[in-house]
């Protein structure tokens, strides 16, 4: 897929080291000249110093040939800007980024229902939704009572298997591995590979834990 990021923060980086170790064509718009030099010598990807908050811009990235636009500037305003303008150029899918809930509405009344929050779970929540998962309406529906992680499996843990992983499985239940373009169901005897993206329903006690040994 052709991707557009709005933004080359810290969220904006990783999401496209991500996206690209997947084999996407991706375009980084980023406003500030020095971190869109820095973002231009450390990714392998079309990297625009501009604001991605104007239709020339947009234009000039390839919007019109974009299969996803994921908004992910650190202003609010800049997002949905971003977000009503390719929607109005024709971009099919759109994520955006929104810190103030007090703007949701205005993009789920054009159509836009693909948002996220900020935080540690940012760009795993983002992977997710393009992959087909959208984690924040499954929270929803789960009452509250169970959160969902999805992790990127770290080559610490590729060639375990999944029962391995040094969780607690009475407060952690595996529910999808995607692998490259497959979905597999899991058993706690399937064999982990790096890159792997694994979805797990937690406890919510659980969850700052289970983090600490996925990223620790």
């Amino acid at each position: 897929m052709k991707i557009i990021i709005a933004g080359g923060g810290e969220s904006g980086e990783e999401l496209a080291k991500s996206l690209i170790a997947e084999k996407h064509e991706v375009v980084i718009i980023e406003h500030d000249p020095g971190r869109a030099e820095e973002l231009a010598e450390k990714l392998d990807c079309l990297v625009i110093n501009d604001n991605a908050a104007h239709p020339r811009v947009l234009r000039d990235s390839g919007i019109e040939e974009a299969d996803l636009l994921i908004a992910l500037t650190g202003n609010d305003r800049d997002n949905v800007l971003v977000s009503l303008i390719a929607k109005h150029l024709g971009v099919k899918d759109i994520i955006a980024k929104i810190d103030d809930p007090a703007f949701n509405d205005v993009l789920i009344a054009m159509g836009i229902n693909k948002i996220v929050n900020p935080g540690r779970l940012l760009t795993a929540q983002i992977l997710s939704m393009i992959k087909g998962i959208d984690l924040l309406n499954i929270s929803m529906i789960m009452r509250g009572n169970i959160r969902f992680y999805n992790i990127i499996i770290p080559e610490k843990f590729s060639g375990k298997r999944l029962g391995e992983l040094p969780v607690d499985w009475k407060k952690t239940h595996p529910i999808l591995v995607y692998r490259g373009e497959e979905a597999l169901l899991p058993d706690k005897d399937l064999i982990l590979e790096e890159r792997d993206m694994l979805l797990l329903a937690v406890k919510p006690e659980y969850m700052d834990k289970l983090i600490e040994i996925v990223e620790g």
